[in-house]
C-alpha cells in the first residue's frame, strides 16, 4: 500500500536499515553522510556492497570446502 507522496508504508524501516548496514559494514561511511546522500547514491552504494559482501561469502564458503575436503589421513588410534 502506498503512503506518503507514493512511498511504501515500510520506507522508513527500509531506508534505516540501509543506513545502518552502510555504516556497519561500509567502512568509513557515518550516519549523518549517509543519511544525506541523495537517493540514487545511497542506493548504488548499498548495492554495491550488498554485491561485495556475497563475493566475500561465495569466496569464504569456497575456502571451506577446499580446508574440509584436505583433512589428513584416517588414522585409527588403538588404546
Amino acid at each position: 500500500m502506498s503512503g506518503f507522496f507514493g512511498l511504501p508504508s515500510n520506507y522508513s524501516i527500509l531506508l534505516h536499515k540501509q543506513i545502518f548496514e552502510l555504516c556497519y559494514y561500509g567502512n568509513g561511511f557515518t550516519q549523518e553522510g549517509v543519511y544525506r546522500l541523495p537517493v540514487h547514491l545511497r542506493n548504488f552504494y548499498y548495492n554495491q556492497l550488498v554485491d561485495a559482501k556475497e563475493k566475500e561469502n561465495k569466496s569464504a564458503e569456497g575456502k571451506n570446502r577446499t580446508t574440509s575436503s584436505t583433512r589428513g589421513p584416517n588414522v585409527r588410534v588403538r588404546k
